[in-house]
């Protein structure tokens, strides 16, 4: 390749010479400039991947937006990739109650950006609007909604304060083109002072209503007690006694100091024999 090779002459033998030797500043020249060549070409194209909007801008100022896919463009332009699926946002939230007890829940959100409004939420936040707005609005949206609630009802209503958490901050939000698709609330730490107070009140309920067995317990056993004191009395047995009676009076033999007394059968009457 002539371009890239050069003839050096040289004296051998008293004879003059020539040889073809390779052109350095050609080969180093064409190689540069097919390394341009290459970089203008790859910055000519962009791929928008799947779920991402992409903002256009053209020396720092915003020029359009591209779906997904394969595009044609100029070397100065520069895509800016907007994620437009739903994100998941967890987080650890200090709140506090309307009866004033701290708690720390653990929220998650699921958000998601419109499309057609990934300019704009680009031109506010330039890509960090997770961070920009959407964390903050979270933030103080949730703590907003559990200042209404007690800690009681916090434990008792959980899926309401989600929802009421959700209202809260899906208009902010939505004023930016974000979408809050849901709010749960995971996991609420309960302060110490009110654990405790909780266990003391399950063990004053635990010994009330012990209390309350062994006073009927006691109730019952005394009733038990006076029946049975009824039934022993000395009206009880001679009613007994006249119950069972048959009209006979006891007929006895015995003899004078020790001897020992008998009872012996009374004699029937003529009537009772005849019966």
């Amino acid at each position: 390749m002539p371009l890239f090779t050069k003839k050096k002459k040289y004296t051998r033998y008293g004879n003059e010479c020539e040889v073809t030797v390779p052109n350095v500043p050609a080969i180093v020249g064409a190689a540069v400039a097919a390394l341009v060549a290459v970089v203008v070409l790859v910055n000519c194209f962009a791929v928008v991947g799947t779920g991402q909007a992409a903002v256009v801008t053209r020396f720092g100022n915003v020029v359009g937006t591209e779906g997904q896919g394969f595009h044609l463009k100029l070397p100065i332009d520069r895509y800016n990739m907007i994620d437009v699926t739903q994100q998941q946002v967890t987080a650890e939230y200090s709140t506090a109650t309307k009866d004033n007890q701290s708690l720390v829940q653990e929220i998650t959100a699921q958000v998601v950006v419109k499309p057609d409004m990934a300019e704009e939420i680009y031109t506010k936040f330039l890509g960090n609007h997770m961070d920009g707005i959407v964390a903050p609005v979270l933030a103080d949206g949730f703590k907003n909604a559990t200042a209404a609630y007690s800690i009681e009802e916090v434990i008792s209503a959980r899926d309401k304060l989600s929802a009421d958490m959700l209202a809260a901050v899906q208009t902010k939000l939505d004023a930016y083109g974000i979408q809050v698709v849901s709010v749960e609330i995971k996991n609420v730490a309960l302060p110490e002072e009110y654990k405790a107070a909780v266990e003391r009140q399950k063990v004053a309920e635990r010994d009330q209503v012990t209390a309350e067995v062994e006073r009927q317990t006691a109730e019952i056993d005394a009733e038990k007690n006076k029946i049975m004191a009824e039934s022993l009395s000395e009206e009880n047995f001679q009613k007994l006694f006249y119950e069972k009676w048959d009209g006979k009076l006891p007929q006895y033999v015995g003899g004078e100091g020790e001897g020992l007394d008998m009872l012996l059968p009374q004699p029937q009457s003529k009537d009772a024999q005849q019966q």
